[in-house]
């Protein structure tokens, strides 16, 4: 149960970074996101034991921070509240807040351009020839 918990928080922050910093995709082009996701939870699946826990138990509790700052938990939340509760951290006066949001940022970030590149590269080219009056073949 902890482990959907985690699931569901990782991925409702690796969507609001990535709907927050990068361009949207059409979707009928592709869906990256979830790939997005998937290499935060390797990545963390790769870490010591000694570092997976703190990282699980402050993101179990920053998604319960959620009913605090705004009734429900954070992976429920919609986008805009979501985003609000993420830069609130990031701004925290407190260290740990904010190397938490540093985490994800970072890794998703990473991911983002090293191995979706080729997806916003071709969403860019759809979106020109679909301008520009071109046909698709």
């Amino acid at each position: 149960m902890t482990n959907d918990y985690f699931r569901n928080t990782v991925s409702a922050i690796c969507y609001s970074i990535i709907q927050n910093n990068f361009q949207s995709l059409d979707p009928a082009v592709d869906f990256p996101h979830n790939q997005v996701v998937n290499f935060v939870l390797e990545q963390h699946s790769r870490m010591p034991d000694f570092l997976q826990f703190p990282i699980v138990c402050l993101t179990l509790t920053f998604d319960l921070a959620g009913i605090i700052q705004g009734g429900s938990l954070f992976h429920t939340k919609p986008p805009t509240q979501r985003w609000r509760q993420i830069e609130s951290w990031k701004n925290s006066s407190i260290g740990t807040c904010r190397d938490l949001i540093r985490f994800y940022e970072s890794l998703v970030v990473f991911d983002w351009y090293s191995s979706c590149k080729p997806y916003v590269q071709l969403s860019k080219r759809q979106s020109y020839h679909q301008s520009a009056g071109a046909t698709q073949v």
